[in-house]
Protein backbone atom coordinates (compact mmCIF):
# COMPACT_ATOMS: atom_id res chain seq x y z
CA UNK A 1 0.00 0.00 0.00
CA UNK A 2 2.76 2.45 0.97
CA UNK A 3 4.83 1.57 -2.12
CA UNK A 4 1.87 2.27 -4.42
CA UNK A 5 1.32 5.62 -2.74
CA UNK A 6 5.00 6.51 -3.17
CA UNK A 7 4.86 5.51 -6.85
CA UNK A 8 1.85 7.75 -7.42
CA UNK A 9 3.54 10.66 -5.63
CA UNK A 10 6.68 10.19 -7.71
CA UNK A 11 4.71 10.14 -10.97
CA UNK A 12 2.74 13.20 -9.91
CA UNK A 13 5.90 15.13 -9.00
CA UNK A 14 7.58 14.19 -12.31
CA UNK A 15 4.52 15.43 -14.20
CA UNK A 16 4.59 18.67 -12.23
CA UNK A 17 8.27 19.30 -12.99
CA UNK A 18 7.79 18.50 -16.68
CA UNK A 19 4.88 20.92 -16.83
CA UNK A 20 6.67 23.61 -14.80
CA UNK A 21 9.71 23.59 -17.09
CA UNK A 22 7.67 24.47 -20.19
CA UNK A 23 7.81 28.15 -21.04
CA UNK A 24 5.00 30.04 -22.68
CA UNK A 25 5.36 33.66 -23.74
CA UNK A 26 2.80 36.19 -24.91
CA UNK A 27 3.63 37.30 -28.44
CA UNK A 28 2.35 40.65 -29.71
CA UNK A 29 -0.92 40.15 -31.63
CA UNK A 30 -0.63 36.31 -31.68
CA UNK A 31 -1.05 35.52 -27.98
CA UNK A 32 0.47 32.59 -26.08
CA UNK A 33 3.30 30.65 -27.73
CA UNK A 34 5.00 27.63 -26.18
CA UNK A 35 8.78 27.89 -26.65
CA UNK A 36 9.44 24.16 -26.26
CA UNK A 37 9.88 23.54 -30.02
CA UNK A 38 12.06 26.64 -30.52
CA UNK A 39 15.81 27.08 -30.51
CA UNK A 40 16.16 30.07 -28.15
CA UNK A 41 19.29 32.03 -27.36
CA UNK A 42 19.91 34.89 -24.98
CA UNK A 43 21.83 37.82 -26.39
CA UNK A 44 24.17 40.40 -24.93
CA UNK A 45 22.11 43.21 -26.42
CA UNK A 46 20.59 45.96 -24.30
CA UNK A 47 17.27 45.84 -26.19
CA UNK A 48 17.06 42.35 -27.68
CA UNK A 49 16.96 39.91 -24.79
CA UNK A 50 16.30 36.63 -26.62
CA UNK A 51 15.88 35.32 -30.12
CA UNK A 52 13.97 32.09 -30.80
CA UNK A 53 13.75 30.18 -34.06
CA UNK A 54 11.64 27.22 -35.18
CA UNK A 55 13.33 25.96 -38.34
CA UNK A 56 10.57 23.63 -39.58
CA UNK A 57 8.19 26.59 -39.77
CA UNK A 58 10.79 29.32 -40.49
CA UNK A 59 9.17 31.10 -37.56
CA UNK A 60 11.19 33.67 -35.62
CA UNK A 61 10.38 35.25 -32.25
CA UNK A 62 12.30 38.08 -30.68
CA UNK A 63 12.08 39.49 -27.17
CA UNK A 64 12.68 43.23 -27.17
CA UNK A 65 12.82 44.44 -23.59
CA UNK A 66 9.75 42.74 -22.07
CA UNK A 67 7.77 42.33 -25.30
CA UNK A 68 7.75 39.46 -27.79
CA UNK A 69 7.33 39.93 -31.56
CA UNK A 70 6.94 37.39 -34.35
CA UNK A 71 8.28 37.13 -37.89
CA UNK A 72 7.29 34.49 -40.45
CA UNK A 73 9.12 32.91 -43.39
CA UNK A 74 12.52 33.84 -41.96
CA UNK A 75 15.26 31.73 -43.50
CA UNK A 76 17.67 29.90 -41.20
CA UNK A 77 20.60 31.90 -42.62
CA UNK A 78 18.97 35.17 -41.48
CA UNK A 79 18.55 33.87 -37.94
CA UNK A 80 22.14 32.57 -37.96
CA UNK A 81 23.44 35.92 -39.22
CA UNK A 82 21.56 37.72 -36.43
CA UNK A 83 23.16 35.46 -33.86
CA UNK A 84 26.61 36.17 -35.34
CA UNK A 85 26.11 39.93 -35.78
CA UNK A 86 28.32 42.39 -33.93
CA UNK A 87 25.22 44.43 -33.15
CA UNK A 88 21.98 42.51 -32.67
CA UNK A 89 20.02 45.77 -32.68
CA UNK A 90 21.50 47.05 -35.94
CA UNK A 91 21.11 43.72 -37.76
CA UNK A 92 17.54 43.29 -36.51
CA UNK A 93 16.56 46.84 -37.48
CA UNK A 94 18.18 46.66 -40.94
CA UNK A 95 17.39 43.09 -41.99
CA UNK A 96 14.36 41.87 -40.05
CA UNK A 97 12.20 44.60 -38.47
CA UNK A 98 9.24 45.56 -40.68
CA UNK A 99 9.87 42.54 -42.92
CA UNK A 100 8.67 38.94 -42.72
CA UNK A 101 5.10 39.74 -41.75
CA UNK A 102 2.96 36.88 -40.52
CA UNK A 103 -0.10 38.62 -41.96
CA UNK A 104 0.00 38.60 -45.74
Amino acid sequence: MMIELLKKLLILSLCFFAFASAETVVVDVKGDVDLEAFNCSKTNSVLIKRACYKSEDAYFLVQIKDNWFQHCSVEQKIFDALMQARSFNRYYNEKIKGKFSCYH
